[in-house]
């Protein structure tokens, strides 16, 4: 009797062990096929994404998440977002955008970027042909992008409008070339560097700078010829504005802000555009009067240019006082055109409002023995330099004055720099 349960037991074992292997080979089998019908789906998937039937337009009514192989058939990669009736809004979380994540999309008309954006590739949109197609892009929700790439727009032919976002700082060159049914591009307020120029846009109506105050150079050739344009206004805070600035036929009026110190030709064929200058730091003109009839300066730097065109040959310039209604086009020359503007103590915006109410007046000029200058005009740059900062809108005020009263204004500032070292040295 034990013999046999000892051969029950053993033949019950044997059977076991035997049905466990079949049971693992059966999983074994059963996992692979799932695998390779998933690995058929995706495929299907892909292969009904890709392709391309000129005659019909349903390729692009996409309207759930895209999947793809990536080379590892055992990773699948997520695209970017949703793609329907040629709209591609790619989904928050996507930070860099390479040059090829645009692959096997066909005809986008419109890219709407997530918030998350924090770089771009400049060849997004060119690596896999989409500037035929590309009729608008939508940043509203980014604010983390810091620069656009060379050439990001580039060839774009259907683009008609870009409004880059708060946040930019530099747009790079050959950004919207050949765009040439580009309407308007406006700027963002953030904006450090800008070396893109209007090159073949040939539509173009309107650049929007006014949000613009951190840029300190115009690039030469920035407005090119055959565009729209009628009017260009160089934002306050620009220092530097290169040659053939504005080399279109179309612009009537330029005007030029208090800031600029350093201007190039305006550009390079005969046309009679009105220019509107608000500086007193320049002190070469020449290469701006090449092409230019009629310059329009405040009344109190009229003395000034006057000066100034005495040193250009053969011009046929005229001088002409700036018409009242366009004296304060730019405003008062507040805040500070620094990045971040510090606050003043009330002392000192009292003692601005002194001085510039003083300046204001007619000049009565009386000079004292041993002064320099008038007895008005010595009060002004003493005053100035007692204050604990010499700040551009004290500079401004005085030489205003200076040149009211006929004074050499580089020669008033050197003087007004020298007591202010002297004052606190």
């Amino acid at each position: 009797m034990g013999l046999f349960k000892k051969l029950v037991g053993d033949i019950a074992k044997t059977v076991g062990e035997s049905l466990e292997e079949v049971s693992n080979e059966a999983k074994k089998s059963f996992q692979e096929a799932r695998e390779e019908i998933k690995k058929n789906i995706q495929e299907a998937k892909l292969n009904q994404f890709n392709y391309d039937d000129d005659d019909d337009d349903d390729d692009d009514n996409w309207d759930y998440p895209l999947t793809k192989l990536s080379d590892n058939d055992d990773d699948i990669r997520i695209q970017l977002g949703t793609f329907k009736n040629g709209i591609l809004t790619i989904d928050e979380g996507h930070t860099t955008l390479g040059e090829d994540a645009l692959e096997g999309y066909k005809k986008i008309r419109k890219v709407v970027f997530p918030s998350t954006l924090r770089e771009i590739d400049g060849c997004f949109f060119s690596e896999h042909g989409h500037e035929d197609y590309l009729e608008e892009v939508d940043f509203s929700k980014v604010h983390l992008l810091k620069e656009i790439p060379d050439c990001l727009f580039e060839n774009c032919k259907r683009l008609q409008e870009i409004n880059f976002p708060e946040g930019v700082e530099i747009i790079d060159s050959e950004v919207f070339d050949s765009c040439t049914n580009l309407r308007k591009i406006t700027f963002p307020s953030t904006l450090k560097s800008l070396k893109s120029t209007t090159y073949e846009c040939e539509k173009i109506e309107e650049l929007d700078l006014s949000k613009v105050h951190l840029l300190k150079e115009i690039p030469d050739n920035f407005i090119s010829g055959n565009c729209n344009i009628e009017t260009l206004v160089i934002p306050v805070g620009v220092k530097m504005v290169g040659d053939g600035f504005a080399s279109s036929k179309s612009i009537r009026e330029v005007y030029v802000p208090y800031t600029v110190e350093e201007i190039g030709t305006l550009n390079d064929d005969e046309y009679a555009p009105d220019v509107y200058i608000y500086t007193n730091k320049l002190t070469d003109i020449e290469s701006l009067c090449a092409y230019i009839k009629t310059l329009y300066v405040p009344e109190d730097l009229y003395i000034y240019y006057a000066e100034l065109l005495k040193e250009v040959d053969d011009t046929e310039v005229r001088l002409r006082k700036m018409p009242a209604d366009k004296l304060d086009f730019y405003g008062t020359p507040i805040p500070p055109l620094t990045e971040v503007a510090e606050e003043e103590t009330q002392d000192t915006q009292e003692e601005t409002m002194d001085i510039q109410k003083e300046s204001e007046e007619i000049p009565t000029i009386q000079k004292s023995p041993g002064n320099l200058f008038s007895d008005g005009l010595e009060e002004l740059i003493n005053s100035a330099a007692a204050s604990d900062e010499l700040t551009d809108k004290m500079k401004e005020i005085i030489l205003r004055r200076a040149v009211k009263e006929g004074e050499d204004p580089d020669e008033v500032e050197m003087v007004l720099e020298a007591r202010f070292y002297e004052k606190h040295h």
